[in-house]
């Protein structure tokens, strides 16, 4: 009798085990048939390419003087690279994007200084499709008769701090009438010269090209699976890590408030006009916006310091956000982003022109 049972525990065993088997076979076979699987694409390669064939060198306050920093993507979905899919940042004597611009302001000129990262930088966006360019050519068609500069300082990977930074060592010296600091909800992470490194939205929140697994070579089911299981447990830690370091106590959020607060007071005492304009991520934006906090959070300390705030989050509410990315693996704003952060930095200066020492 109780060799029977035994048997029997055994055979529903046998019968549960292969049930499983079998349905994991339909479903591996599904995949199969639909096309369905992981998608692991390659990430962007960058490097940075000395104009005078030395060594590039990093600057104190700039990525390397007179390089050509080109980005080389896996694919170009929207045509919008050039040959091999890659483009072409060129830098400045002073490591910045953008043209020379000497440090004397040719007279009759309206000078504007952006501070900021690589959403300010433009990373994956020719030149003249940057926010920086495109809101010269709005500004040089609002003042006929004055001359119009917009210096592109921005320094991918920077935080707040770093900014400052600039602002007081080589920024001042341009003599702008107008400053712009460009914020981005990871500007209080550790910059690229901290041991700590970067903390990377699209690495560490939406990530697709994670490398597979042993099983995940073998099962389309199991790494399309996989996949979506880390991505989702990567996004609620991120999401909970970003908000957890804009707390009040958080000794990032002190540090960032400390050097917005500096920008404000230095800005002040030069009797120069400030603007903030928050970017956003471009995630969800016309949905629950998971970073929304941070947005309001900056928004109100800045306007009870007295700083003019621009939230672009309400320029993209319409779209969900990876349609404005430069490509499939890069989060960056593309050329239509920037044309809309131009568009409507414009519409915010001329809200209050005086204010920003612009004519009426």
């Amino acid at each position: 009798m109780e060799v029977k049972r035994r048997q029997q525990i055994v055979d529903k065993a046998a019968l549960l085990l292969g049930s499983l088997l079998l349905t994991l076979a339909i479903v591996e076979a599904g995949f199969r048939v639909l096309g369905i699987e992981a998608q692991y694409v390659p990430e962007r390669r960058d490097e940075l390419i000395p104009l005078d064939g030395q060594p590039a060198q990093p600057l104190p306050h700039g990525l390397a003087a007179n390089a050509i920093y080109r980005s080389t993507y896996a694919s170009d979905p929207r045509g919008y690279f050039g040959e091999g899919h890659r483009i072409d940042h060129l830098l400045n004597a002073e490591g910045w994007r953008g043209a020379e611009h000497e440090l004397g302001k040719t007279p009759n000129t309206f000078r504007v200084l952006g501070l900021g990262d690589s959403y300010l930088f433009g990373a994956g966006v020719r030149f003249e499709d940057t926010v920086g360019a495109q809101l010269e050519a709005g500004l040089t068609k609002m003042m006929p008769g004055r001359g119009v500069e917009v210096i592109n300082t921005a320094v991918s990977g920077y935080n707040t701090r770093q900014e400052r930074d600039l602002l007081v060592n080589r920024g001042l010296a341009y003599d702008p009438d107008l400053v712009i600091l460009y914020f981005v909800p990871n500007d209080l992470e550790p910059s690229r010269s901290d041991s700590a490194g970067d903390i990377d939205f699209y690495t560490n929140y939406t990530a697709i090209y994670m490398r597979p697994d042993g099983l995940s070579r073998y099962s389309r089911a199991w790494g399309w699976a996989r996949q979506r299981f880390l991505v989702a447990y990567r996004a609620r830690n991120y999401i909970r890590a970003m908000l957890e370091d804009f707390r009040d106590d958080s000794e990032k959020w002190v540090r960032t408030r400390a050097a917005l607060d500096d920008i404000r007071r230095i800005c002040r005492t030069q009797k120069i006009p400030l603007l903030v304009v928050i970017f956003p991520f471009f995630h969800e934006l016309d949905g629950d916006y998971p970073f929304q906090p941070i947005h309001d959070l900056v928004r109100e300390h800045s306007l009870a310091a007295g700083i003019p705030v621009l939230d672009l989050r309400e320029t993209y509410r319409d779209y969900s956000g990876p349609e404005l990315w430069v490509h499939p693996t890069d989060q960056h704003p593309n050329e239509i982003a920037h044309g809309m952060a131009a568009e409507a930095i414009l519409s915010r200066l001329m809200d209050q022109p005086t204010g920003f020492g612009l004519p009426r």
